[in-house]
């Protein structure tokens, strides 16, 4: 379901995203058919790999765990979800892993291309998009 209210959210500002320049990216834990249904299903317009070896989601040293998927905060933030119309579906790849969100200037220097960072303490801690938005400004 956090997924889903992500992928919402992140479609209402792809237009200033496509006008900075900024090429949309989500990694998945589960697996391509997975991937395919969920880009089919919620009209994500943007790439999307897969990386059910949580490579990635180490290297950006996101949060893992039960209780972080589990936990009050997550509950909270499911019942906020759900009077929003969102509602969990079958889920995909790991149910304990978070994700996070990145803006990253691949033209940069060198320790310089990470213009903004978010990882999820928990189920549903979504980044600021407005926070996404003035990194990819501030460029």
């Amino acid at each position: 379901m956090f997924a889903k209210q992500q992928v919402a959210a992140l479609m209402e500002i792809k237009d200033p995203l496509d006008a900075a320049g900024v090429v949309l990216v989500t990694i998945g834990s589960g697996n391509p058919e997975q991937a395919k249904k969920f880009v089919d299903s919620f009209s994500f317009k943007g790439e999307m790999y897969v990386d059910s070896r949580l490579t990635t989601y180490k290297a950006f040293n996101l949060n893992r765990g039960i209780t972080r998927t589990l936990g009050p905060s997550s509950i909270k933030r499911g019942l906020s979800a759900m009077k929003e119309g969102f509602r969990q579906g079958k889920s995909a790849g790991d149910l304990w892993q978070q994700g996070g969100m990145f803006v990253i200037d691949p033209d940069s220097q060198p320790g310089s291309q990470l213009l903004f960072a978010h990882r999820n303490r928990a189920a549903g801690d979504q980044a600021d998009l407005n926070a996404v938005l003035k990194a990819i400004r501030t460029e």
